[in-house]
């Protein structure tokens, strides 16, 4: 697993510990989980100068 993975999970896991629902695995919709979703959807290609690390190039997925 990448970085950038890691990190989308650990991010997505803790805006869902911000919802109590979220957070027990109860079906709910809140904005929470969808903000959580929406991490876990970025894709991207980091972006490499002078061998160091500048940034993600992100693609724009549609919203399925």
């Amino acid at each position: 697993m990448s970085e950038f993975e890691k990190q989308k999970s650990t991010i997505a896991r803790q805006l869902q510990s911000l919802c109590a629902h979220c957070d027990n695995g109860i079906l709910h919709s809140c904005r929470l989980q969808t903000l959580a979703l929406e991490v876990k959807r970025l894709k991207g290609i980091p972006l490499i100068v002078n061998d160091r690390f500048s940034g993600m190039l992100f693609t724009r997925t549609p919203n399925n």
